[in-house]
């Protein structure tokens, strides 16, 4: 289940009990900022550390967060072989490598890739930042540079001396509010677990986690071989370390400016936001171009759109000012969102800030309600009640104008999938399976059978993202011979 993280604080039993100093039942029991910093900064090994590196195996979330399956964690990993992390304090900047086996978001056959987590000098993102930030070393770093102060606090009926420091004034998040870093110091005087939180189009205080147990001293530094990492109460990465160097010698290799690549993404494959254009290609029914394609099915006394959520907020209000510019009189019944990817759900509070019903698969409900209707400080936006309903197999709107089938496609690039029949016009629109006819993936597989499965016809198929060439029911059944 995905928790909110104001709810997962709840659940943990984090209750803040003073940020002025306390004792805590520690050995040390320091009760003054700097005494708690130099007992912790001792006991870990961090004076004089600049930089150092570490080694071993990890997991990462599979595919990426809020890409995954299913919305709600537990989340599927990939194992990370040859797993090496170098930080350079004093920069701060960070560069993790490895291999891993994976086959993308349509489950490809998998195939050896690398990975990369780059962090480039000078890189003032708080998100990217924070993952040095998190580290022991990076924590404390941070406390003697931005006068930490310190507290107590009770994680599960566990004690801990917290040490908590701001950004510095010139690093805010969209609202103008510095950020904030938490680490929990336990009874040896080691950081246990670091905490901050970053702004989320979809999430809004999204917090970020890592956790920290079972360490060994190595070159004179006390190095977890145990770190966990939480997006939001969740596991999203984990490592287990077997060796460490610090301050080491090949540090500007290791962090050597990378070459530029092509990259494009999924804005190079798909198209970015641009000029926005309604077409009509049935009565009553349009597609929104200028970027993912929403669709907009026109009824006697209201409209329903799919896909007016997709890309970013901006593209959200793209749509919703689209909308209500060509049909003024006209109800927005719903904005249906085929699946809870951040692609495909990051314009959605721009609907939810209008009052705008959503629409989603049942089982994306508790998800969708959670992110949408969390606390939006760092964004500077007040806390949302969005109104979000669910369906299951098919769901049918009807009226002497139009008819929609809000249809779910079980898939294994996104297990509750949606997509809309107009049986009256033979036309079927979709998100993320638009065909590649020649190297069917078990994503377009799993599509053709629903279509088999339902008995679905169609002359026409037209998609969130375009495809590249016209496209029919018995183009979609290819995927099954």
């Amino acid at each position: 289940m995905f928790r909110n993280p104001e709810f997962y604080a709840v659940g943990v039993a984090l209750i803040l009990t003073g940020c002025g100093g306390g004792d805590v039942g520690t050995e040390a029991g320091p009760s003054e900022n700097g005494s708690v910093l130099d007992v912790v900064s001792e006991a870990t090994g961090v004076v004089g550390l600049e930089s150092i590196t570490y080694a071993g195996t990890a997991q990462t979330i599979n595919r990426s967060y809020l890409q995954t399956l299913e919305a709600s964690p537990p989340w599927p990993m990939y194992e990370i072989s040859d797993y090496s992390r170098t930080i350079d304090l004093t920069l701060p900047a960070s560069r993790a490598t490895g291999s891993m086996l994976h086959g993308g978001v349509f489950l490809r056959e998998p195939t050896e890739q690398p990975y990369l987590q780059d962090i480039p000098e000078n890189q003032t993102n708080w998100e990217s930042q924070s993952e040095i930030w998190l580290t022991p070393w990076g924590f404390l770093r941070g406390a003697q540079m931005y006068e930490a102060e310190v507290g107590t606090a009770s994680i599960g009926g566990t004690e801990y001396t917290t040490l908590t420091w701001m950004s510095p004034a010139t690093q805010t998040s969209p609202s103008g509010m510095r950020y904030t870093v938490t680490g929990y110091i336990n009874d040896q005087n080691l950081v246990e677990r670091v905490e901050t939180q970053v702004e989320h189009v979809i999430m809004g205080d999204l917090t970020l986690a890592a956790v920290y147990s079972n360490y060994e001293e190595m070159d004179n530094v006390m190095v977890p071989t145990s770190i966990v990492h939480e997006r939001g109460g969740a596991t999203a990465f984990t490592a287990s370390v077997a060796s460490a160097d610090a301050n080491p010698a090949d540090l500007m290799a290791s962090l050597a400016p990378l070459p530029e690549g092509g990259g494009g993404g999924l804005a190079g494959l798909f198209g970015s936001v641009g000029d926005a254009a309604v077409e009509e290609i049935y009565d009553g029914v349009y597609l929104f171009g200028g970027g993912y394609v929403a669709m907009i099915v026109e009824f006697n006394d209201f409209l329903v759109v799919f896909e007016g959520g997709a890309q970013s907020e901006s593209r959200g209000q793209q749509v919703l000012a689209g909308v209500r510019a060509a049909f003024p009189d006209k109800e927005i019944r719903y904005v249906v969102n085929s699946h809870f990817h951040a692609d495909h759900s990051g314009g959605l509070a721009a609907w939810a800030r209008a009052g705008i019903p959503i629409l989603t698969h049942q089982e994306n409900v508790e998800y969708m309600r959670m992110a949408l209707s969390t606390p939006r400080t760092l964004l500077g936006e007040p806390t949302m009640n969005p109104t979000i309903e669910g369906m299951e197999d098919v769901m049918v709107i009807e009226d002497d104008m139009n008819r929609m089938e809000i249809v779910h496609i079980p898939n294994p690039h996104a297990q509750h999938l949606l997509g809309v029949y107009l049986p009256n016009y033979s036309h079927f629109h979709q998100a993320d399976l638009t065909l590649f006819p020649d190297d069917p993936t078990p994503a377009h597989i799993a599509f053709a059978e629903r279509v088999q499965e339902l008995g679905m016809e169609f002359d026409t198929l037209t998609g969130v993202h375009p495809p590249r060439e016209p496209e029919s029911d018995q183009d979609v059944l290819i995927a099954l011979q």
